[in-house]
């Protein structure tokens, strides 16, 4: 039974770092524009 336990606890954590990967694929951080944001040397 404590084996039965122990890998669902091994698969659920597997399954969560699993979507976590994926999400962050699909999902990558926007760029940066290339402008800068607050560019005060041109006022």
């Amino acid at each position: 039974m404590i084996r039965v336990l122990a890998a669902v606890a091994i698969g659920a954590v597997l399954a969560v770092g699993a979507s976590v990967a994926v999400v962050n694929v699909a999902a990558p951080a926007p760029e940066p524009p290339n402008r800068p944001l607050y560019n005060y040397g041109a006022r």
